[in-house]
């Protein structure tokens, strides 16, 4: 068979290949992302006997799937319940939030073939010293061939392989370098290949961009079957793990862990990360809850309203949307009749967490006016509710979720539709429930006499 080599145009973004460069890719509409390679044309064929692939439908089975546990649970949560032998997942997230770290404790639970391309096997052995790991199950090896990999797995077959980084990987198939579009996509399909046929998961850690994204071609997410983030704030010690795609569980779950020198910690209570202690109330500060896939997590919300020296006042939200706080600033405007336009408006959710829920919409806007007048809202108090542009307070779902989480911490009263009441087929609530309709109502509530 023989082969050809030739010059060709691929895109970073979408993998889209091309006979010339362009400065914007047709496809993804990205500029820039356009990249010389070599590719191999096969100009010759050999017949390849294919057999009878069609099955019909009926004739299949279900078969229901035997997951395995890491001993994480927040892991296992995010994958839906374990990993499905079989699956690929790729893990992305900034340098130093802690991929490496979670892999290693990860593999100590099954038979594992840690890959590492980018440190060496004396770095991770020291690494696993400082996090104490069981070192039986694991096995570790520096190679980076796909078909080194490849005979590595079958031959040992091993419960898990963990690959750091699929950026380091190469196939000597292909003339492109380390780290290309073209290398990053084979052997990822190389690899899913190989997961299919022995049954093994294997873990992919991938480099995210400078916008936040898993370098490499979009197809890479496409391939595998599970696409895991990992996200934090350097200055904090809590990371979050999200579940951006699944093909065996739900995408909304989220993973809470402690950074700690030992290695990460599972985070039991959840709500003392991002609300304070109930026994202090300060102005512009308010209590809330909202829905991460299975779980309700509480959180504060604090705002500050102070008087602008600009002619336009600023708008800034850290953790919130700031075009939906503009939104919410206008209705107050507009039916509280409480003026705004010459003071500067600053959210904040606590603890670095952020929310995109319509039902924390009452909250901020409890926590500007509270700011605002200078009053404090106590933090026994809670406040759900997605706000309307007629100023009308709509019902939020899975109020009983809410308010069960509520209940639970603490809070002994809430705030919330007078809809979502009417819904409940529960009644006998432990907490106070104050049904409101619009926001006047809210700020008569609140605002002392």
């Amino acid at each position: 068979m023989a082969k050809k080599l030739k010059s060709i145009f691929v895109c970073n973004e979408c993998g889209a290949t091309f006979q010339k460069w362009l400065g914007r890719c047709p496809e993804c509409l990205q500029w820039n992302t356009i990249v010389e390679e070599l590719s191999e044309t096969i100009t010759q064929k050999n017949e390849i006997p294919f057999e009878n692939s069609i099955h019909p439908l009926s004739e299949m089975h279900s078969k229901q799937i035997n997951r395995i546990g890491t001993g994480i649970h927040e892991f296992d949560l995010v994958c839906g319940g374990g990993i499905v032998p079989g699956s690929i997942l790729l893990l992305g997230g900034e340098p130093g939030i802690g991929k490496s770290t979670l892999a290693l404790q990860i593999a100590q639970q099954l038979a594992t073939l840690y890959c590492s391309g980018e440190e060496t096997m004396q770095q991770i052995y020291l690494r696993s010293c400082r996090l104490q790991i069981k070192p039986e199950k694991i096995h570790i090896s520096s190679v980076t061939n796909i078909d080194h990999i490849e005979s590595l797995i079958k031959t040992n077959r091993p419960q898990l392989v963990i690959i750091d980084s699929i950026q380091t990987l190469y196939s000597s198939e292909i003339s492109s370098p380390v780290g290309s579009v073209s290398q990053i996509r084979y052997t990822a399909s190389k690899l899913t290949e190989i997961a299919k046929q022995t049954g093994t998961c294997i873990v992919l850690i991938g480099h995210i961009t400078k916008d936040g994204s898993i370098a490499g071609p979009k197809v890479l997410e496409h391939i595998v079957d599970t696409v895991l983030y990992f996200e934090g704030d350097f200055t904090r010690d809590y990371r979050i793990l999200r579940s951006f795609k699944n093909r065996f569980g739900s995408i909304n779950e989220i993973a809470l862990f402690i950074m700690t020198s030992q290695g990460l910690i599972e985070v039991k209570d959840k709500n003392k990360l991002f609300v304070q202690s109930q026994k202090a109330s300060f102005p512009g500060s308010v209590i809330s809850a909202t829905i991460e896939g299975t779980r309700t997590i509480l959180f504060e919300v604090q705002s500050l309203v102070t008087a602008t020296s600009f002619t336009n006042p600023r708008r800034m939200a850290d953790g919130f949307d700031v075009n939906r706080l503009n939104l919410l600033v206008a209705v107050i405007e507009k039916h509280v009749k409480l003026s705004l336009s010459s003071f500067d408006i600053f959210i904040n959710v606590a603890g670095g967490f952020a929310v995109d829920d319509t039902s924390c919409d009452l909250a901020i806007a409890a926590a500007i006016i509270s700011s605002l007048k200078n009053f404090a809202i106590p933090h026994s108090t809670g406040i759900i509710g997605e706000l309307s542009l007629s100023g009308q307070i709509r019902p939020v779902s899975h109020v009983l979720r809410r308010i069960t989480e509520f209940t639970n911490s603490g809070i002994t009263s809430i705030i919330l539709s007078k809809n979502n009441i009417n819904e409940m087929s529960i009644q006998d609530v432990a907490t106070t429930l104050i049904p409101i309709t619009s926001i006047v109502e809210l700020t008569k509530l609140l605002l002392p006499q």
